[in-house]
Formats: C-alpha cells, sequence, structure tokens
C-alpha cells in the first residue's frame, strides 16, 4: 500500500501484522536473553502479552528503535 502524495514522500507500508518474539528478538539483535527480557519489561517499549508469550509487533520495534534511547534519559536501564 503506497502512502503519500507525490513519489518524495512515498512510502510503502505492509498489511501484513508480524510479531515477534524473545527468541527472535535474541537471534534477530544478537543480545542475551536477560537484556531482551529486560527490554520487553521496560514500560516504554510496546510489548504486549499473548498467552505466556511476551511479544512486540514488527512496525512498533520499528518505531521504538527509530528514536534514541540512553541510560541518562531512561530511567528504567540505569
Amino acid at each position: 500500500m503506497k502512502i503519500g502524495g507525490d513519489t518524495s514522500t512515498q512510502m510503502y507500508v505492509s498489511s501484513e501484522v508480524r510479531f515477534y518474539k524473545v527468541d527472535e528478538l535474541k537471534e534477530l539483535l544478537g543480545w542475551s536473553r536477560d537484556t531482551v527480557l529486560k527490554l520487553f519489561n521496560d514500560p516504554k517499549f510496546p510489548s504486549s502479552d499473548f498467552g505466556r508469550e511476551k511479544v512486540v509487533e514488527a512496525h512498533a520495534l520499528i518505531e521504538y528503535f527509530s528514536k534514541k534511547h540512553t541510560k541518562e534519559l531512561d530511567r528504567y536501564w540505569n
């Protein structure tokens, strides 16, 4: 699906919904399981509980990582 008027502002958005679990993010990011679990437990991280699994939607994950997060600004990581 195309969004935007002229070609300089067009972007493509997938209509497919994709969720990542803890182990999938661990593989994707190359982080330890403990670090990924801490990320999922961060109140600012857009995760959800799906049964017994913690998941994050792909577009929300991209949006989260598109903003800068630092230990100084995010109290949770101190």
